[in-house]
Order: C-alpha cells, then sequence, then structure tokens
C-alpha cells in the first residue's frame, strides 16, 4: 500500500527572508509523497519573485491581489490542497524532517481523529531555540476526544495544540471546518481547531516536530492586551461547548493571565538582545 499523499500548504505575505528555509525544511520530509501549495497574498518584499522563480514535482502556485486578509489567503490555501492530509506552515516556521511521516502514521493509526498534534520547539528570530518541547501540556500520549482537549485548553489558559506547524488535519475534517476565519486575528488557529475537534478526535504525540520562530513579524509578539482579550473570547467559546463550573472558568482566567505576563517578558528579553528579527538576506 502506498503512503499516503500529504499537503503542506503555507500562505505567504512578505515572507522574506524565512521562506525559503521554510520551504527547505518541507523539501528535507522523509515521507515520499509531498504536495506544497504556495499562495502569494500580494507580497511586496519579492516573495512573490522568489516563489514564480521556485520549481519541484508537486507544486502549486497561486496570486492573490494585494489587500487580501490572511484569512482568505490561509483559506485558498487549504482549499488548493489534494491530499489525504494537510498541514498548514507559516512562512517563517520549521518542520523536521520526519514531521510528516511520524503524524500521517497517527492519523492512520487513529481513524476518528479529524487532526494529529505534536509538541514544537519555539526560536528566536536568528534560529537560537528559546524552548524546547513545548505544547500538548494536559494531555495523554495517543487518542484523546476532541471535546475533552477544548475542555483541557481553555482551563490551562495556553494554546496546548500548537501553531499549524504541530497540527496535521484529516483532509475531510479540514474541509468541513473551512474557512479560516481572522475575526479574533490572534486566534486564528485555535478558534479554527475549535470547529474540528468539536466534532473529531485528537492524536497526540509527545515530541517536537518543528520550530515555531518568534519574530517582529509574528503575530503573537504584537499587542499582549489583544491576545489577553481574544484567549478570553475562545474561553468562551469552548465554554458554550463543553460547559464548566464557576471554579474551572475562574482558573482558566488566572492561567490566561499567567500566560501573557510570560509572553510579554519573553519578547521584552527578545528586543533587548535584538533578536526579534533577521536581516534580509541573513
Amino acid at each position: 500500500m502506498s503512503s499516503p499523499r500529504v499537503s503542506v500548504v503555507i500562505p505567504v505575505f512578505n515572507g522574506l527572508p524565512y521562506l525559503p528555509e521554510t520551504v527547505a525544511s518541507v523539501e528535507a520530509q522523509t515521507h515520499p509523497n509531498v504536495e506544497l501549495v504556495l499562495v502569494d497574498g500580494g507580497s511586496s518584499d519579492g516573495s512573490r519573485e522568489w516563489i514564480e522563480r521556485y520549481e519541484r514535482a508537486n507544486l502549486i502556485k497561486e496570486y492573490l491581489p494585494a489587500g487580501t486578509p490572511a484569512a482568505a489567503n490561509w483559506t485558498r490555501a487549504s482549499e488548493l490542497a489534494t491530499g489525504d492530509y494537510v498541514k498548514l506552515l507559516c512562512q517563517d516556521d520549521l518542520i523536521t524532517p520526519s514531521a510528516l511521516s511520524s503524524q500521517c502514521a497517527d492519523l492512520d493509526a487513529h481513524p476518528t481523529a479529524g487532526m494529529a498534534i505534536a509538541q514544537r520547539d519555539v526560536i528566536s528570530a536568528s534560529g537560537k531555540v528559546l524552548t524546547a518541547g513545548r505544547g500538548c501540556a494536559g494531555l495523554p500520549t495517543g487518542l484523546v476526544n476532541g471535546r475533552r482537549s477544548l475542555e483541557v485548553a481553555a482551563r490551562k489558559g495556553a494554546n496546548i495544540f500548537g501553531e499549524p506547524l504541530a497540527v496535521l488535519f484529516r483532509r475531510d475534517a479540514l474541509a468541513q471546518a473551512l474557512p479560516w476565519d481572522d475575526a479574533e486575528p490572534f486566534l486564528l488557529d485555535m478558534f479554527f481547531y475549535a470547529k474540528v475537534l468539536s466534532t473529531y478526535d485528537v492524536v497526540v504525540r509527545k515530541e517536537a516536530v518543528g520550530a515555531f520562530r518568534i519574530s517582529g513579524s509574528s503575530w503573537s509578539t504584537r499587542l499582549a492586551a489583544k491576545q489577553r482579550q481574544q484567549f478570553r473570547a475562545w474561553q468562551r467559546h469552548v465554554e458554550a461547548i463543553v460547559p464548566q463550573p464557576w471554579y474551572r472558568i475562574a482558573e482558566a482566567r488566572l492561567n490566561n493571565d499567567k500566560t501573557t505576563a510570560i509572553r510579554r517578558m519573553a519578547y521584552a528579553w527578545l528586543r533587548v538582545r535584538g533578536d526579534l528579527s533577521r536581516p534580509a538576506g541573513g
């Protein structure tokens, strides 16, 4: 039986200088059958020209007009995927060589799972590892009820699922949850996960399958107060799916406050070190 075909979709907007390294991490996959989808959302930094020059087997390219919202770019990239499984990879993140093979195996082994998640390293703009093996807190390895996983995430007050680099979707589950919605832009991924996990289970792997880069272009480095506000909105959304007693809700709010404080300190430290951006060509 041949290996399932996997699509990695990369929505791009002003993705240089990181985009070539991100694409290289896809090229280095041990999985034998990988489709790559690149959708540019109106870049002005040379990203579109880089994509136009780039060629490989199993490649889909599309160019959207300037001003295309991020969610529309993510949605179109997802729609173009033809693989049985789909990973959305942000333009400055990385995946390890065995990421697709290991997560495909997880979904193969658990047909009720709509998505597979794993841990990820957190790196600075220059690629320095800041935290290794982050994510999946409070979840056991293996198959977990989707609604139960949402309850754990809400109570933890943090994104225990990880950024999209740590997630592999079953394409049917992804398609049913589309479109991506950026009404709460800092929680674009979390609201989408909630749509999937309200219906499907999740399979958990306690090892890093990639690296999330903290950089000046990351939404996660801006406006911590808005991040906190939007996570509270996500917690309320989950509470409507999986009702919680008042003391659990209070615990969730407190944990989110702690997460916000830690994030602020981390970004401040990186700014002092000058490691929130990489010079073009660096």
